[in-house]
């Protein structure tokens, strides 16, 4: 019998010959300051807002985000607005290229009809159910909350 652990699952699963089973389960979801940590790639702490820290959350979130993707600016207050106000997001701009500092953070490209603006990340509003919701709210609380 060989027991095997899957990170990406939470459930520890037991080969038992060729079927796997369940046996428990092995890791709670992350709470926001573990996958703030595993963003910036520090166990011990979690570094405050410079150049070098934002480097290294655009290469996560570079990896992880899907594009494009829609967002509203500035956040909507009614559907009228929700409408008015939504955009998509093309593509994050790269620290080392772009402006990026402790006041705007990551920006981004984004289409609003026929323009493309650079707005930073932390202005969008995400809507919920977006698969990119969790990754983005996790960057706006380390970017408020460690400058």
């Amino acid at each position: 019998m060989e027991v095997r652990r899957c990170f990406c699952l939470p459930l520890l699963l037991m080969l038992v010959g060729h079927d796997l089973e369940v046996v428990a389960e092995a890791c709670p979801q992350l709470n926001q300051r573990d996958r703030i940590s595993e963003a910036l790639g520090s166990v011990s702490h979690i570094p405050s807002v410079d150049e070098e820290t934002l480097s290294r959350y655009y290469g996560y979130l570079s990896a992880r985000l899907s594009f494009p993707f829609t967002a509203h600016y500035p956040e909507p207050r009614s559907s009228l607005e929700e409408v008015q106000y939504r955009g998509t997001i093309l593509e994050l701009l790269d620290p080392a290229k772009y402006i990026c500092d402790e006041f705007d953070g990551i920006l981004c490209k984004t289409r609003k009809g026929k323009y493309e603006i650079n707005l930073p990340l932390t202005e969008l509003d995400v809507p919920d159910d977006s698969p990119n919701f969790q990754l983005i709210e996790d960057y706006w609380y380390w970017f408020w909350n460690w400058r």
